[in-house]
């Protein structure tokens, strides 16, 4: 819980008063404002959410406030633009801006102890994900270890999908992993589990980073599992966009707090679930971009929100999440019209060990197939468990079929689960 009168509802009050008295887009929203005689989180949650949408139709001149001149931002190199990756055929183009992603990422490493001992903003980091998610790369050509060092960073990766990698390149990247002896190992779980299967199968020995942090895509039980296979170090989630900047980071005893000192974040619970837990929307306004302003975005992901009992971290500010669940755009239902995120398959899947990896697709009528990456000599009855365990929790007929790789986005990510309508 914060006080009203804290350092965080200054910045809460800062960034809705800017969008909503001098950018362009907000001129709409200004009736619905409830003003000073109702609290910052009353007049936050009388507001509506913005969307992709919203931006692709807008941008750039209505996010930009008044006054700000961002084609001088852009010449001078403190902005450039980007498009963001586009997991669910939604991409969107934006301002970027370097010292404001870095300024939002060193305020979450503050939230998890492992972070906060080992991250001193000059420390090697090595960067494991797809390479038109971040880093250097020109298609059709491998660059040397040289090209992909950028300072303090090592990016390993140059090869959309792992399933496409070769042993020469996995040993490669281990091998680099060794000599470049990073203190942070950056990776998409989806990348990473692929390389230490490979460490794994191979008698391989990885080198052992002090911290992992997870970002890029959901971090499945399946793809943990595999990863703790090889390394021992601590294993960290955080979570944002590049909309938003870091917004939550999960701390050493496994809760995703909110990032304060960079966003706010409005919980829209959808439903209780049988758990006991509730469901939600993560609606996100991060502070002080030096161009754009963005209010209430919908960051496009379910959550659980954690009970208000205190978190042992001893971190009491902002939101606390029990777990991201996966992307709205990726829940399918029981036939009893039950939804099911991303997260509970995971757990249902990953109660098979030989399981590296899945992806569910449900049809119209409701049946699904199960496309499933095994560990070698697993054989048919993984697959037969897998599929009757999904029978049992769906109650609708599954197909479960093992494949060699996991299909992946136009960015090189991977979704664990769709519907025919999404």
């Amino acid at each position: 819980m914060i006080e009203e009168d804290s350092a965080y509802w200054g910045r809460c009050a800062e960034a809705l008063e800017l969008a909503l008295e001098a950018t362009p887009f907000y001129e709409a929203w200004r009736g619905l404002d409830l003003g000073s005689k109702a609290s910052m989180a009353q007049r936050y949650a009388a507001l509506p959410s913005l969307t992709k949408a919203d931006i692709r139709a807008h941008f750039p001149q209505g996010f930009v406030p008044a006054g700000v001149d961002f084609e001088s931002e852009v010449k001078s190199g403190r902005i450039s633009y980007v498009s963001t990756s586009g997991s669910t055929s939604d991409q969107v183009t934006l301002f970027w801006s370097q010292a404001w992603w870095e300024q939002s990422e060193r305020a979450s490493w503050v939230l998890n102890a492992h972070l906060r001992r080992v991250a001193e903003g000059d420390h090697r980091e090595a960067v494991l994900a797809s390479p038109r998610c971040v880093g250097p790369y020109r298609p059709g050509e491998t660059l040397p270890v040289g090209d992909r060092t950028l300072g303090r960073l090592l990016f390993l990766n140059q090869t959309i999908n792992p399933g496409n990698w070769t042993a020469a390149e996995m040993r490669r990247m281990l091998g680099e992993l060794a000599e470049f002896r990073p203190v942070v190992l950056e990776a998409d779980p989806f990348y990473l589990a692929a390389l230490a299967a490979f460490a794994k199968d191979h008698g391989l020995t990885a080198y052992q980073p002090d911290v992992i942090t997870f970002t890029y895509s959901f971090p499945a039980k399946v793809f943990l599992n595999v990863i703790r296979q090889a390394f021992d170090a601590p294993l960290v989630s955080s979570h944002g966009s590049t909309e938003t900047g870091y917004v939550f980071m999960e701390c050493e005893h496994g809760r995703m707090h909110q990032n304060t000192e960079s966003c706010h974040v409005d919980f829209v619970p959808i439903e209780t679930r049988a758990s006991g837990a509730v469901l939600g929307h993560l609606l996100v306004t991060p502070f002080r971009h030096p161009v754009q302003r963005f209010v209430r975005f919908d960051i496009g992901d379910l959550a659980e929100q954690a009970s208000d009992q205190p978190c042992p971290c001893g971190h009491r500010e902002g939101i606390a999440l029990e777990r991201i669940v996966g992307r709205a755009s990726d829940v399918t239902v029981t036939r009893g019209g039950h939804r099911m995120m991303v997260a509970d398959v995971d757990e249902a899947v990953a109660a098979v060990p030989e399981v590296r990896g899945f992806q569910i697709a449900q049809s119209s009528s409701g049946d699904l197939r199960v496309r499933l990456c095994l560990a070698p000599r697993a054989g048919g009855a993984a697959r037969l468990r897998v599929q009757r365990l999904l029978e049992g929790t769906y109650g609708f007929p599954v197909v479960a079929e093992a494949v060699s790789m996991l299909e992946h986005e136009p960015s090189g990510k991977v979704r664990l689960a769709r519907r025919a309508d999404g």
